[in-house]
């Protein structure tokens, strides 16, 4: 039996970075993915593909400020192809660079220090003397809702080489958290009828109301239905027939193309079980320091269901690697309240830290301040003149949370989100200089109404 240091089920962001920290320092690591790359869901179907496609479609509406343009949606997918083909490449190299070795097969645990490997050659067995990252990753859920089958999903949409590379006259998109919402916005922009069914009363239901309700006016025009939980998919010929609302007030939209984007759920490695590794629906549990319950046994990333984001991932990662060299001991602990989420549509929305909602229930007095992003150079110059910037600290002026609506919005949240992590106050972010002409501008500009 082929022995490692540390073995990581998995090979994406979740995985890869704890690799490298350990190769770099004198670790033998072993990292076992069905796919046989490194690159995890956001690069073969999640948030580079996406994006790609997101900041075509922003940029031709950009232009249109100056004439009636427009884009073959099968150029837009080739420029998606290439750019997921580009980072494939960049991360075979960074293995060969690494010296690091990736099975392609799927990992069974056996033990809290042996792993099973059941690939096309074979099963193999390899040990574990430090630690066992699992870092599987989720994957799309389908519910089991009468022709669910007769949707796409966002693989079919973001895969390299997708089904779709045409787009349909209209879509009844299934779901309107912010995979549902980003995709009902570009599709929007490039002419399709879109309609949005969430089954909860409002969308985006996890993030704070009064953000959210700033963002929806701001949105390209889509038909959104709310409390409206889908009974059936039917196909109709070319068409489909999407049955949906609470009994007694039953409704049923035509539409040429129906998209499931009802969230993702973890994928657990089997043997999980039988080692009574503790896990719920929602992800395996783990301490800040991201080890389970089997203290030599982490799980990082999306698996373990506590801040599903790539960056996220990369983050508790690293945080595996370093207590896994201080010998399982904890010398490091992810913290989810600096991680900074951004909403992909267009405009973007991006958040972090303590919301006014959630101070509430805190029980935390907070104090606000905003920059309203119409006054903003940059702003002005992309024509995207609506938004703003909102940051809210605790009584002391330290910095708990802010989001950001409009122009630049996924940059700017980060530098909030590094104040939040540091515990800067208001004060520290009234004395940036901050370059001219950019957004970020209004951060100092916010901080300065209170400081």
């Amino acid at each position: 039996m082929e022995e490692y240091d540390v073995i990581t089920i998995g090979a994406g962001g979740a995985a890869y970075p704890a690799a490298f920290r350990l190769k770099r320092s004198g670790f033998s690591v072993l990292m076992i993915d069905k796919k046989g790359v490194m690159s995890g869901n956001c690069l073969a179907e999640g948030c580079v593909p996406s994006k790609a496609v997101i900041e075509t479609v922003h940029n031709l509406a950009k232009m249109r400020h100056f004439g009636d343009y427009s884009i073959d949606y099968s150029k837009i997918v080739d420029h998606k192809d290439s750019v997921q083909n580009i980072r494939y490449e960049q991360h075979d190299q960074e293995l060969k660079e690494a010296g690091l070795k990736i099975i392609k097969g799927t990992a069974r645990i056996i033990d809290d220090n042996t792993v099973e490997v059941s690939s096309d050659t074979g099963t193999s067995r390899y040990r574990s003397s430090s630690a066992i990252i699992i870092a599987s990753g989720s994957e799309t859920f389908v519910p089991k809702i009468p022709g669910a089958e007769l949707a796409w999903t966002s693989a079919d949409l973001y895969s390299l080489k997708p089904k779709v590379k045409k787009l349909p006259k209209s879509i009844a998109i299934i779901g309107g958290g912010y995979i549902g919402m980003e995709t009902a916005s570009f599709m929007s922009i490039l002419g399709v009828k879109v309609t949005v069914i969430e089954m909860l009363d409002r969308v985006m239901s996890t993030m704070d109301e009064a953000m959210v309700d700033k963002l929806l006016p701001l949105l390209p025009k889509m038909d959104i239905r709310t409390a409206s939980p889908v009974q059936s998919i039917e196909r109709n010929g070319s068409m489909y027939h999407v049955n949906f609302g609470k009994e007694g007030e039953k409704e049923s939209i035509e539409v040429e193309a129906v998209l499931m984007a009802v969230g993702r759920v973890p994928v657990f490695p089997e043997g999980i079980d039988d080692l009574g590794i503790e896990h719920d629906r929602h992800g395996i549990k783990v301490n800040m320091a991201m080890q389970t319950n089997i203290k030599n046994i982490y799980a990082t990333g999306d698996v373990n269901g506590i801040t599903p984001l790539f960056h996220a991932a990369k983050r508790q990662s690293l945080v595996a690697a370093n207590n896994i060299m201080a010998n399982n001991v904890p010398i490091d602990y992810f913290d989810p309240l600096s991680v900074p989420f951004t909403v992909y549509t267009i405009p973007q929305m991006a958040y972090v830290g303590i919301l006014p909602s959630q101070a509430r229930k805190m029980g935390i007095e907070y104090l606000e301040t905003d920059y309203q992003i119409e006054k903003d150079a940059l702003a002005q110059i992309n024509n995207e003149m609506f938004g703003e910037i909102r940051i809210f600290t605790d009584k002391r002026m330290k910095v708990i949370g802010g989001y950001v609506i409009g122009n630049d919005a996924g940059n700017v949240i980060n530098e909030i989100a590094l104040a939040v992590s540091k515990g800067l106050s208001l004060r520290d972010l009234a004395e940036m200089a901050h370059q001219h002409p950019m957004t970020f501008e209004g951060i100092d500009s916010a901080a300065r109404k209170l400081y």
